[in-house]
This record gives structure tokens, C-alpha cells and sequence, in this order.
């Protein structure tokens, strides 16, 4: 199994239409760090799937929680 991108904190952001977004920094096994965004009506439906109640939560976990459909 390969070993995954985990996520190390977030911000509250704002996207280019100025709406809310949570932007998460994502930290790779070969220490490189990659930024993600996320609009905010997606948050809950990661928070339901990765089984937690709050974005802090997120913090450690693969960065695979983050995809949705």
C-alpha cells in the first residue's frame, strides 16, 4: 500500500467569488506540503464519511477524506 498525503491543519479561506472555503495543508511522506481548498458546503459531507464532528478532527488523517463526489 502506498503511503498517503495526511492532513497537518487548516485555515478558513475565501474563494475567488469571496464565499467560504476551508484550505487544508497537506503533508507527503517525502516531506513535501501541498494546499487544498474546499468549499465550505462540502465540509460536512467529509466530516459524515471520515466519521468526526469538527474540522480539527481531520488533522492527522489521510488526506483521502478529503475526496468526494
Amino acid at each position: 500500500m502506498t503511503e498517503q498525503a495526511i492532513i497537518e491543519s487548516y485555515a478558513v479561506a475565501s474563494t475567488h467569488d469571496a464565499e467560504s472555503a476551508v484550505e487544508f495543508l497537506l503533508r507527503f511522506p517525502n516531506g513535501g506540503a501541498s494546499q487544498v481548498q474546499v468549499h465550505e458546503s462540502q465540509i460536512q459531507p467529509i466530516l459524515d464519511r471520515a466519521k468526526v464532528g469538527d474540522v480539527d478532527s481531520l488533522i492527522g488523517l489521510p488526506w483521502s477524506v478529503l475526496n468526494f463526489s
